[in-house]
């Protein structure tokens, strides 16, 4: 359970940091967007998963977090599915049809390297002297 949660948020956090660096695209309009939205968004994603791994540090709930390195390649695979299960009825409600499959695809183009990050950058986090974990 612990990983379908925690996928699910780098999931959520993906799409927002998306549509966060269309958002910045939009606000700036430089010449290319995927140049300029790509990046933003990876780094918006990256800090925000980060983020996510500092709160759950101070949380009260032990139990969420991740207990080690292996987990956290399970939440890798979490998010590259419920990515398209988040972005399909979004799509359908902001616009009215269904997304392409080129969309999904590219949404897990995106996912690959940058959750990666996220993760690395999570589990380094993660880690403290108190909770010995073997991440």
């Amino acid at each position: 359970m612990r990983i379908c949660f925690h996928g699910l948020a780098l999931a959520l956090l993906n799409i927002a940091a998306i549509i966060a660096g269309f958002g910045f695209y939009t606000l700036f309009k430089p010449a290319n967007q995927i140049a300029f939205q790509a990046p933003v968004a990876a780094l918006l994603s990256i800090a925000a998963f980060a983020g996510w791994a500092w709160l759950l540090r101070r949380w009260p709930v032990k139990g969420l977090l991740w207990q080690n390195r292996a987990e956290l390649a399970w939440v890798y695979l979490a998010a590259l599915l419920w990515s398209p299960l988040i972005f399909v009825p979004l799509h359908y409600t902001t616009q009215g049809y269904l997304t392409a499959v080129g969309n999904i695809v590219a949404t897990w183009l995106f996912q690959l390297p940058v959750n990666l990050l996220a993760l690395l950058a999570a589990g380094s986090l993660s880690r403290d002297q108190k909770h010995k974990t073997s991440l």
